[in-house]
């Protein structure tokens, strides 16, 4: 059932924007773009070469009366499918259902908007933005849910476009996190620091864990050679996401200049460390975008994520890999083995609990989990194991 204001926007947000983006030159059409997997077959592998601005147009007024909010779950044939593709991180899939839905419904605008997400996804920032600038020309009062147009303009270095079009959601929906967001680091690119810092305090006012504002307050502060504002920001961000690189750099450059050298040389190891394991984790994912499937690259991202130390991320990608391989002992294993060294003990039981439900014939599975209970001081657990070992005649 979806739920929400309206379906347009709960349909429309099924994919979180990136939350780093990369400028790219703005010469460049399309953004780096991500390669293909060979294995697909040939009518998706097609999809992905179509350029958007060959989809037919609409005829004039075509969609004028289209409300979204009225729209719930009366879809056009193929819209469905593409929901469920979404829901399973396929997005070559979902491409190629959009364009035959935008065939044979020209400039239908929940698909149009659905398109230039996916394109967003996939780092075709260009792409994006073709199939976002029509939704707008068809329903130009639905700026707020095209927040995703600014960042697609952002990642191509176009700042000013980007500026502006933050400024127009923000018109519509002022509190809208990620926009004002967008915003500051609009106006960071284009120079005017003061009005960026003002904009990232709005966005740690509207969200106050909201790490990655934080450490880009650290930055510019830093910039601006106030060091202890600018120590005190890269602390907060540190404390609010550990596993982020960005606040560590900082500090081992803000220590170092406060004459702390200790401090400085192990701000700076810990970047380094978090640095590879986050950039090994963003090229894991960005081959997953259409290789959702692949079992080797999840398992890559699970070791890639529990190298940053992130509970949530970690958490994630080993579901991800728990749902492509359901029956594997070993994947549950090291699911076990890696929350409890991250000190989620809480994920860790919940691994246990699995085990022992899909599980509860192994001999081997009984001998690792009574270790674990009797290791976390769960007696109850340890007595349950022990007692199970011995039926099996451990």
């Amino acid at each position: 059932m979806i739920r929400g204001a309206s379906f347009a926007r709960a349909f429309a947000l099924v994919l979180a924007c990136a939350p780093a983006w990369s400028a790219q030159s703005a010469d460049d059409r399309r953004g780096p773009g991500l390669v293909a997997d060979a294995r697909q077959p040939p009518e998706v592998l097609a999809a992905l070469r179509v350029d958007p601005r060959t989809l037919p147009r609409a005829a004039a007024g075509r969609w004028k009366e289209f409300d979204p909010e009225r729209v719930k779950l009366d879809l056009p044939a193929g819209m469905r499918e593409v929901a469920v593709a979404l829901s399973r991180r396929e997005y070559a899939i979902a491409l190629l259902g959009l364009q035959r839905v935008l065939r044979a419904e020209p400039e239908y605008p929940l698909a149009l908007h659905e398109l230039g997400v996916v394109y967003f996804r996939l780092q075709r920032y260009g792409d994006a933005i073709v199939p976002l600038e029509r939704y707008l020309d068809v329903l130009p009062e639905r700026v707020a849910d095209t927040r995703v147009l600014g960042h697609a303009y952002y990642s191509l270095g176009r700042y000013e476009e980007a500026q502006a079009h933050y400024e127009r959601v923000l018109a519509r929906e002022p509190d809208m996190v990620e926009a004002v967001r967008g915003l500051a680091l609009a106006r960071m690119r284009l120079g005017d620091a003061p009005r960026a810092l003002e904009l990232l305090e709005r966005v740690l006012t509207l969200d106050p864990k909201h790490a990655e504002a934080a450490a880009w307050k650290a930055q510019l502060l830093y910039d601006q050679e106030e060091l202890e504002p600018a120590r005190a920001a890269a602390l907060r961000a540190r404390d609010l996401d550990p596993s982020q690189p960005k606040p560590w750099f900082l500090l081992g450059r803000i220590e170092g200049e406060l004459g702390r050298a200790d401090e400085a040389r192990a701000a700076q190891r810990r970047y380094e460390e978090l640095q590879a394991a986050t950039q090994a984790a963003r090229g894991i994912e960005a081959e997953l975008r259409l290789k959702p499937h692949d079992v080797a690259l999840l398992e890559r991202l699970v070791e890639a994520t529990r190298a940053t130390g992130s509970i949530a991320r970690t958490r994630e990608a080993l579901q991800r890999w728990g749902r492509e391989r359901p029956d594997a002992l070993e994947v549950h294993l090291r699911a076990l083995q890696v929350l409890r060294g991250l000190g989620d003990l809480e994920g860790a039981r919940s691994a246990a609990k699995t085990l022992e439900e899909r599980f509860g014939d192994r001999v081997e599975v009984w001998s690792v989990l009574f270790g674990f209970y009797a290791a976390v001081g769960d007696r109850a657990g340890e007595a349950r194991a022990g007692e199970r070992l011995r039926r099996l005649g451990r």
